[in-house]
């Protein structure tokens, strides 16, 4: 690549989207990943740095724009880096999300373009996140305060609110504006459906107006209410995460004979929408924290039965004959050995939930062997950045 010391590119034309929000453009002789643009748009760009042998870019000026173009809620958008299609109608973030999605799972065994419905719109597409986490700046002139870590420059981007959290968490935020010298990091979590709250660490402040250091808070689940603990993982986006669980009941015919596997079963929330529907429910998660709020979550359940344990690890014999498994694993997918342990149980039908397309690809590649694609269900839940998540029904051959 050749080198430029231009810090503004002008009229650059940008061509296809990209998975990671930006598009791909050229200038002379140099490829440019160019944030905060639509395809066939042309604009001016600020160089951020080399990355990949790319010119990393942002977009400062539009000259020529798209008709899906609108205007970012956020002040801080492009800085913070944590969304990336701000800037982008939120009809048009779907398409483009289902469209990286079909070429990703283009060539899997068994795919089709008809077997993936159209993306799952999130209910509320600002102030959805039920979870933030801060960097705390250590600097002397802006100590106690706090914001984000630029992706690229590295440097703190200081905020005062983030348009994508529940105003909950803005509130807090607010509230502890200045007051969080001594700390590095600290989140915040707070019940959608709830008035309760977590805040973590334990703020040392005689300023601040809110209690922190719990070790948990509790929130409302189709109706069910759940203890979410602070090293527990749970879904950001709880109304997504509530349909998230319809979704799969809806399409799995349970007739109330079936056993089912709920693999990387979190705090129990799909076991217990499913307890009623199925005859015995084995939640494996290796989270101590998780599989003791799964235990005090569903303790009124009499059905389910939550261990402890790496998928893999466990003996098959174990378990009755199994008729569903539920994978939902985290972004770096399933690992060869645990779908060679799913294969050896036989079940009747795979519930693959996936927040990362390329190792939901790697995984379908092999799950195929054995199982056939029903149906792909793209949802919604992180509007405004590049993620989504897919749920792939799947039933053995």
């Amino acid at each position: 690549m050749s080198s430029t010391k231009q810090k503004i590119i002008n009229n650059v034309s940008l061509k296809n989207f990209q998975d990671d929000g930006s598009c791909n453009a050229e200038y002379q002789g140099n490829e440019l990943k160019v944030f905060g643009g639509l395809p066939s748009e042309i604009v001016n760009v600020e160089v951020l740095r080399e990355y990949d042998n790319k010119l990393v870019c942002f977009v400062i000026k539009v000259i020529k724009a798209h008709s899906s173009r609108v205007e970012p809620q956020c002040k801080y958008f492009l800085s913070c880096t944590g969304c990336q299609l701000q800037h982008i109608s939120y009809e048009k973030q779907l398409a483009l999300k289902k469209e990286i999605a079909l070429k990703t799972l283009k060539g899997v065994p068994g795919f089709s373009d008809q077997l993936m419905e159209e993306v799952q719109s999130s209910p509320q597409t600002y102030n959805y996140r039920n979870h933030g986490r801060f960097t705390v700046a250590k600097s002397h002139k802006f100590r106690g305060n706090f914001g984000f870590i630029n992706r690229w420059t590295k440097k703190l981007i200081e905020i005062e609110e983030c348009k994508i959290m529940n105003n909950k968490i803005n509130r807090i935020l607010l509230s502890l504006k200045g007051f969080m010298s001594g700390h590095s990091q600290f989140s915040v979590r707070v019940g959608i459906n709830s008035d309760d709250y977590l805040i973590q660490p334990k703020i040392n402040s005689d300023s601040e107006k809110f209690e922190s250091g719990q070790q948990h808070y509790f929130e409302l689940i189709n109706g069910v209410e759940h203890r979410i603990s602070s090293p527990s993982f749970f879904q950001v986006n709880t109304y997504q995460a509530e349909r998230l669980g319809q979704i799969i009941k809806n399409n799995l015919n349970l007739d109330g004979s079936e056993v089912l596997i709920d693999a990387f079963s979190g705090v129990g929330t799909f076991s217990i929408l499913l307890s009623k529907h199925v005859k015995k429910i084995y939640g494996i998660e290796s989270s101590y924290s998780s599989i003791q709020d799964a235990q005090h979550n569903s303790r009124s359940f009499n059905n389910i039965e939550f261990v402890q344990s790496e998928v893999e690890f466990l003996p098959k014999e174990m378990f009755d004959k199994v008729d569903v498994v539920i994978l939902d694993p985290s972004r770096k997918g399933v690992d060869s050995k645990v779908i060679d342990w799913i294969l050896g149980l036989k079940p009747r039908d795979l519930v693959y939930v996936s927040c990362e397309i390329k190792s939901l690809r790697r995984d379908l590649d092999k799950l195929t062997n054995e199982y056939e694609i029903r149906k792909v269900i793209p949802v919604d839940m992180f509007p405004h950045t590049k993620h989504l998540e897919c749920l792939v029904i799947l039933k053995a051959k």
